[in-house]
C-alpha cells in the first residue's frame, strides 16, 4: 500500500485529539526487574517526579473437562512497579518482562521521546536484559467533531481510503456504533494495526471517532538502547502516516493544524 511508504508530516494540532500514548518493549524475562533498589534507581533517573507502587501479578491453572476449576499457579507470583506523576499523566510500568510509558498528557514527540529514551537507558543499565522481543508504540485518537448527529456525518472528517461509506448509509440511523480492525505488513519490518470506528457518546449526546494506531516490530534481537530508539523512531513515522489516512483535511483544519 503506497500510503505506507510515503513520508509523513509531523503535524502540529492546537487541539490534538489523543486521549493515550504508550510505548512498550517486551523483553526476556528478568527476574530482577522484581527488586526494589533497581526500581528505585530506575526511579531516580528520569527527569519528572513519581511516585513508586508495588504490583503483584499471580499466575493461574485453568482445568478443562467435565469439572472447571481454577488453582493457583505453582509458577512464582511476578512483582513489578508502577512509576506515576503526581497528576497521574505520566505512567512507568516495569515487569519482569517488559517495561512501558505511557501518557494521557501527550505535548509532543520530542518530549516523549525524550522520557522514553531516559527509561530504556535506566532499564538497560539496571535490569539489564539480554534480548528484546517486541517493541510497539501505540497512539490512541478520540475524535470529537461539531454536529455530527448520523455515521454519514463522519464523511467530511475520515480518510475516504478507511471510511465504511457504504455500510453506513445502508443502515442509516439503525446504525449505533462501528469498529473495524486491520492488520497490515509495512516498511522496514513492522506492523500496523488499526481500530477505528465511531461510537455515540451516551443518549442524545455527540459522536466520537476512534482512530488507534498501534504498530509494532517483532523479533528476538539483543537489547541495545540505541537501536530500539531508532525503532521507536521508525513506529512513529508509520503512526504518522496512518494519522494522515485516517483523516482529512477538514479535520486536521478543524483540530488546529498549523500551516507549512
Amino acid at each position: 500500500m503506497s500510503w505506507l511508504t510515503d513520508e509523513p508530516k509531523d503535524r502540529r494540532l492546537d487541539n490534538p485529539p489523543l486521549a493515550l500514548v504508550v510505548c512498550q518493549v517486551r523483553h526476556e524475562t528478568e527476574y530482577a526487574a522484581s527488586d526494589a533498589a533497581r526500581a528505585l534507581r530506575i526511579k531516580d533517573s528520569l527527569d519528572w517526579q513519581t511516585e513508586l507502587n508495588e504490583s503483584v501479578t499471580q499466575g493461574v491453572n485453568v482445568a478443562l473437562g467435565q469439572s472447571f476449576g481454577l488453582t493457583a499457579s505453582q509458577t512464582p507470583a511476578m512483582r513489578g512497579w508502577q512509576l506515576r506523576s503526581s497528576d497521574g499523566g505520566w505512567i512507568v510500568n516495569i515487569q519482569p518482562d517488559h517495561f512501558a510509558i505511557e501518557t494521557t498528557a501527550y505535548e509532543g514527540w520530542e518530549k516523549f521521546k525524550q522520557r522514553l529514551g531516559m527509561l530504556i537507558q535506566a532499564v538497560g543499565e539496571n535490569i539489564s536484559p539480554s534480548l528484546r522481543h517486541r517493541v510497539g508504540l501505540r497512539f490512541v485518537n478520540q475524535i470529537g467533531y461539531p454536529n455530527v448527529e448520523s455515521p454519514q456525518d463522519w464523511k467530511e472528517c475520515i480518510g475516504e481510503v478507511i471510511y465504511q461509506e457504504k455500510l453506513y448509509s445502508s443502515l442509516g440511523s439503525s446504525l449505533k456504533a462501528a469498529m473495524q480492525v486491520f492488520e497490515v505488513t509495512a516498511p522496514d519490518g513492522n506492523t500496523l494495526v488499526m481500530r477505528h470506528g465511531f461510537q455515540a457518546s451516551g443518549h442524545g449526546e455527540s459522536m466520537t471517532y476512534v482512530l488507534d494506531n498501534d504498530c509494532s516490530r517483532t523479533g528476538s534481537l539483543k537489547f541495545d538502547a540505541s537501536e530500539i530508539l531508532g525503532i521507536v523512531e521508525s513506529l512513529h513515522k508509520l503512526s504518522l502516516r496512518a494519522f494522515e489516512m485516517g483523516t482529512s483535511e477538514a479535520l486536521r483544519k478543524y483540530l488546529g493544524e498549523e500551516d507549512s
